[in-house]
């Protein structure tokens, strides 16, 4: 298990500690949100006032994913599994890291709900509200791996406009409003080193590097990558995938198999920002906050480039 600073995390969990020095070259928290100057429309927002500054939203999102992050590292050793009644797993870090993103999101971005995957039938959804999965990849975390994370971004109009994912086993926070960014974290939840723009990659001639489901995998999947003459296909769990996709390290995902809205939206945000795209099968890009639905998504691929969803949808759909 990870030796994070405890006093930092008893913190956020609602202790009355003291609060523990930052290592040197990281930083910590960020104030309150300010009124903001008035929106612009030019990206095709509208004009709600909290929206002025997304790049600085997606900032908020990250902080609160990095400190939840933080969390489930210090609770690594976290063995007490339940089964959910929709069949998934859920254990203490679990339900530690959702405490932790709740109280830093009602801090940095207050006012606004949070859906969140432990507790989604008490809240939901508004104009702008905010979806969560404080650990998406409880197999994997389960099961000691490092592909796990925290996941939230912030919806309206059905469509994310800022995210953020921290993966904290891997030291890395991917998060995007209008650009898309990369940090380096430190096992505390605070950030080492700048922040960097990233961008998707062009296709590399040997053909794309697709990225599947550890856990979860599908026979369309499987297909779509043969189809496409993927050069490597890596099993990977969580939605760690998209910001690989953003950074330019992989370049093409598809699921098949059931995925939840709190597992893909803040990664939906974060490569459209870093210029891929997610669309579903019937070509069209994802919506989120469909209650009627029960937040379940339809299959999807996620790509670096339109040109490389679409083709994988020509052979998902042949």
């Amino acid at each position: 298990m990870n030796d994070a600073p405890l006093p930092l995390i008893w913190w956020y969990l609602g202790f009355d500690v003291v609060k523990s020095r930052f290592p040197a070259g990281c930083s910590g928290g960020r104030a309150a949100v300010t009124t903001p100057r008035p929106a612009k429309q030019e990206d095709g927002i509208s004009a709600e006032p909290r929206l002025a500054d997304r790049d600085d939203l997606a900032r908020r999102l990250a902080e609160a994913a990095r400190l939840s992050g933080a969390v489930l590292l210090a609770m690594r050793a976290a063995r007490d599994v339940r089964i959910k009644p929709d069949g998934s797993p859920v254990c203490s870090a679990d339900m530690a890291a959702d405490h932790t993103a709740k109280r830093a999101l009602a801090r940095l971005l207050p006012g606004i709900p949070v859906v969140s995957e432990e507790s989604v039938a008490a809240v939901a959804p508004a104009a702008l509200f905010i979806l969560l999965d404080p650990l998406d990849g409880t197999r994997e975390f389960l099961a000691g791996g490092d592909s796990y994370c925290v996941a939230i971004a912030l919806i309206q109009g059905h469509r994310p406009v800022a995210g953020a994912i921290a993966a904290p086993a891997s030291g890395r926070v991917w998060f995007a409003g209008l650009g898309a960014f990369a940090q380096n974290t430190a096992s505390d939840g605070t950030t080492c080193g700048a922040e960097r723009r990233i961008a998707v990659r062009p296709l590399p001639e040997a053909g794309p590097t697709t990225l599947v489901s550890r856990f979860h995998g599908d026979a369309l999947s499987e297909s779509v990558s043969d189809a496409l003459q993927s050069a490597s296909t890596c099993p990977m769990s969580s939605a760690v995938k998209f910001g690989l996709i953003a950074a330019g390290e992989a370049d093409l995902h598809i699921r098949g198999g059931q995925t939840m809205e709190w597992d893909i939206a803040a990664g939906d945000c974060i490569l459209c920002a870093a210029g891929g795209i997610v669309l579903t099968l019937d070509g069209q890009v994802p919506r989120y906050g469909c209650v009627e639905r029960g937040y379940r998504n339809p299959p999807f691929v996620a790509a670096s480039s339109e040109a490389l969803a679409r083709r994988a949808l020509a052979a998902a759909t042949s």
